[in-house]
């Protein structure tokens, strides 16, 4: 019987020993006999070591990982007959991948992704000249591995099959030209390599036999020209260019390639619309173009399409395309999914559309699309299982009775008007495993076999309808759904225990009053909203055990007690505003709740002073105690609040969880969380829907606070909203406040501020709002640009007598800033000169006239006489006034 070589039995020996294995997925590695040692397979005829997989295909996907180290010499380079070596699934930790792998000639497969080696490809294995496989895959985001030349590349001449995503290959401009140098390749892989140039066409085109191209993710940013190498090879199938950054047209030589089954030019800048040559590609199965800015009549493109009947997928969506849906479609009669969502569609759906009677996936939201959608639309597709016809202006309006050809898997009609009943045709469809009917003119009560039609249903969006009834205690005992929205209806009653799967709860702006339940089970609840009922009570210890919440809201009940002693640590969210909670706020808050970035107290009944381990509160980026009872001064330590320092990112944990949604088939239909937070901001009450994520606010208004700004206000410069109104606060403005470029509202009205206007206010370039009314400010206000474009200017500064200069009528008597004159003082000398000049006039002018009546008889007379005619002809018309009444009257 044939024996493993010895010294390659010790060679494997000596590389386990190498190797940290946690799952002993190599015990089987002992004893003399390698060929049945696990991942080994030797040759029935010489003992030779032919092949060494560490982990099998299922294997590599899953948690088992090897451990190794430092690789630049090891005892596998004595396995010369070595033709297949799997490194796949292991962890080496950022080690370069081994330089002796070159020596290993006899190679033919080559599999090394997703081991975390780094550095730089060594150019020994363009030694491996039998090699049909090579896959250096690096799908770590930690590891780092690059090659500056790929010159040892065009020496693997039998090379079939190369996989070099993830390696940077940014600068070997000379890439394709190597690859044209391998005529038997027939799969190219290279995703986002960091590829820059578009591949021009050599002069003889030896890649004959390449059947699949993936370039998607680099960074071409160039337009498709008409020579490219794509156009010219003869058996390709599938071509991906992704994410590239293309621009242009589509030029019309793409109709040189056949063979093609599979085409992706999605998320790219590509504009127009498709050539007629498309028609050429008679072969064409799958057609991906989405996220482009691809327009012109939808009409005129689907026309261009191949008349074969081969395409099965056509993908569109985030598009321009315009006009009406052409109703003859019988060239399309066998797609499987038709994706025309997000562009600018119009008209009505077609009944011609029922003639795609292989189609799955219909999906036309986010168009202008408009009229009557009946049940001859559906007549012929019973393969249909999902349905995406959201935010358009359908009316679906079906015969009593209905029932569908087709069993739904995903249904989203949001916006559509399906109402005012409960669509009886739903009732069918009970293998819906999302289902989005809000905005959709629904009223009346929740028909009985809702809960167990959609008791399976994942995602279950009824939300901006008028449904109304009375929530049962064990009414959503049977349901298995991890996300349920049935917010702005008029459903009543207590909240009942939720269903164990659930995830996300979304009750808010209801009728629901009483208790929250003792207990509310859903052990893996993330997200709770219920603001805006009538919920009462205190919040029970069991919200305690809940420690995967992270957006809890609860604003805008009649919630009191004191604030819930609770460590849920993954916390993100959290709005107790408008509520009757109090008591003081306890210190662990800042120790326990790190991960807050949204934190909203306002309108309660809080006292006691501000906790310093807030300051703890590292992604805070919304502060709202408003409309408290708290007092004390504000810490200083709050300045540490690095969340309000820098502007707030779409990757942010507030952004994640802000917006939610359900994945259809690898395209995410995101929803925003619409239930708004009101913020008191440039001098209203403003109701954020969208983007609260990105607004960073500081808010202490409407409380008791004293002493003054900490000078470290101006470490938080990507506040767009502070807020200080109505307090007590006193002290100066800081000259820092100038340092908070971000600021849009500036609020510290009713106060006691006094001292000047600090010099830094006219830099805040994005201030729109600011109010300083009603303290004790002096001296001239600061000119600059922004502030004189500031609406109703004198009102910011009214209440503060001490202030002077534009846009106040009161002026400055000297270019520098005048202080009024305190309360008490008097300016004696001025005063008395000023009434003692004014007495003595006053007598020198009626001794004058005097004089001139007792020593002239002339003027004494004409006086007189002038007093007499005067009151005469008073006296006449009045008498003659009161004869007119007089005989009115009778």
């Amino acid at each position: 019987r044939i024996r493993c070589v010895p010294h390659e039995r010790d060679a494997l020996l000596a590389f386990r020993a190498g190797l940290t294995d946690p799952d002993s997925y190599l015990s089987s590695w002992q004893g003399e006999d390698c060929f049945r040692w696990k991942g080994i397979r030797c040759s029935n005829r010489t003992g030779h070591v032919l092949e060494l997989r560490l982990l099998s295909l299922e294997e590599v996907s899953s948690s088992i990982r090897f451990r190794g180290g430092q690789m630049s010499s090891s005892p596998l380079e004595d396995l010369k007959n070595l033709r297949t070596l799997d490194l796949r699934g292991n962890n080496f930790d950022g080690a370069p991948i081994p330089e002796f792998i070159g020596s290993l000639k006899s190679l033919r497969y080559l599999y090394i992704s997703g081991s975390k080696f780094g550095g730089r490809v060594p150019p020994r294995l363009g030694n491996l000249s039998r090699l049909l496989y090579l896959d250096l895959n690096n799908i770590f985001e930690d590891s780092y591995i690059y090659s500056t030349d790929l010159a040892w590349l065009s020496r693997l001449t039998t090379l079939k099959y190369l996989d070099l995503s993830e390696v940077n290959l940014s600068t070997a401009t000379d890439w394709a030209h190597v690859v044209n140098k391998l005529p038997s390749l027939v799969t190219l892989n290279l995703r986002y390599c960091g590829l820059q140039n578009v591949i021009p066409s050599p002069v003889d085109v030896n890649l004959t036999s390449l059947e699949y191209l993936d370039l998607n993710g680099n960074e071409f940013s160039s337009a498709l020209g008409p020579k490219n190498l794509f156009w010219d090879l003869p058996s390709l199938l599938h071509l991906d260019m992704g994410v590239c950054g293309l621009q242009g047209s589509i030029p019309e030589e793409v109709g040189n390639m056949t063979s093609i089954t599979r085409l992706d030019l999605s998320v790219n800048n590509l504009i127009g619309t498709i050539p007629t040559t498309f028609k050429n590609l008679r072969n064409l199965e799958e057609l991906r173009l989405f996220g482009n800015s691809i327009n012109g009549p939808v009409a005129v493109l689907l026309e261009r399409l191949p008349t074969e009947n081969s395409l099965q997928d056509l993908t569109l969506f985030e598009n321009n395309l315009s006009g009406n849906l052409p109703n003859q479609l019988r060239h399309l009669r066998n797609l499987t999914t038709l994706d025309l969502s997000k562009n600018r569609l119009s008209g009505e759906l077609p009944t011609g559309i029922s003639a795609l009677s292989k189609l799955e996936e219909l999906r036309l939201g986010s168009n202008n699309l408009e009229g009557t959608i009946t049940e001859n639309h559906f007549a012929e597709m019973a393969s249909l299982n999902n349905l995406v016809l959201s935010g358009n202006s359908l009316s679906m309006v079906f015969q009593h009775g209905w029932k569908p050809p087709f069993k739904l898997d995903i249904a989203v009609l949001r916006s559509c008007k399906l109402g005012p009943k409960f669509p009886e045709w739903l009732r069918s469809q009970n293998s819906i495993s999302v289902l989005d009917i809000s905005n959709t003119s629904i009223a009346g009560l929740i028909p009985h076999w809702f809960w167990t039609t959609f008791s399976r249903t994942q995602y279950l969006v009824l939300s901006q309808n008028q449904m109304s009834g009375m929530l049962s205690p064990t009414m959503f005992r049977k349901m298995e759904a991890e996300t349920m929205d049935f917010s702005e209806n008029y459903l009543a009653g207590s909240l009942p225990k939720l269903p164990e799967n659930l995830r996300s709860l979304d009750l808010s702006r209801n009728n629901l009053s009483g208790l929250l339940p003792s207990e509310i089970g859903a052990p893996l609840l993330k997200e709770l909203i219920l603001l805006k009922n009538s919920i009462s009570g205190r919040i029970p210890q069991y919200f305690c055990h809940l420690e995967n919440l992270t957006f809890v809201d609860l604003s805008a009940n009649k919630l009191h007690g004191t604030f819930p002693n609770c460590e849920c640590q993954k916390l993100v969210f959290l709005d107790f505003g408008y509520n009757q909670f109090s008591g003081i706020l306890p210190t662990w808050i800042g120790d326990t709740l790190r991960s807050l970035s949204f934190f909203s107290l306002r309108s309660n009944l809080f006292s006691g002073h501000i906790p310093l381990q807030l300051a703890k509160m590292k992604s805070l980026q919304y502060l709202d105690l408003a409309c408290n009872n708290l007092s004390g001064t504000i810490p200083q330590s709050l300045a540490d609040l690095i969340g309000m320092a820098v502007a707030p990112q779409d990757d942010d944990s507030l952004s994640d969880i802000v917006d939610y949604g359900y994945n259809i088939d690898g395209v995410t239909d995101v929803v925003a969380y619409t239930d708004s937070s009101l913020v008191i901001m440039k001098g209203q009450q403003l109701e954020f829907t969208s983007g609260i994520m990105y607004l960073v606010n500081f808010d202490l208004s409407c409380n008791s606070l004293t002493g003054h700004i900490p000078e470290e206000i101006g470490k938080l410069p990507a506040l767009k909203n502070l807020n200080l109104s109505w307090n007590h606060l006193s002290g100066i403005i800081p000259d820092s406040i100038g340092e908070v470029h971000s600021l849009e509202s500036l609020d510290l009205s009713h106060n006691k501020f006094g001292g000047e206007l600090p010099e830094s206010l006219s830099v805040l370039t994005s201030l729109v709002y600011l109010n300083l009314s009603y303290n004790n400010l002096t001296g001239r206000i600061p000119s600059g640009n922004q502030l004189q474009t500031l609406n109703d200017q004198a009102s910011i500064y009214i209440g503060n007598p001490g202030l002077c200069g534009p846009p106040l009528s009161k002026n400055c008597s000297e270019p520098g800033l005048t202080p009024p004159t305190p309360k008490g003082r008097k300016d004696t000398g001025d005063t008395v000169f000023f009434f003692v000049a004014m007495g003595s006039g006053y007598a020198m002018g009626l001794w004058t006239i005097f004089c001139l009546f007792l020593f002239n008889k002339n003027w004494r007379i004409v006086c007189f006489t002038f007093s007499d005619c005067l009151y005469d002809q008073v006296y006449v018309r009045l008498a003659l006034i009161w004869a007119f009444l007089t005989r009115r009257k009778l």
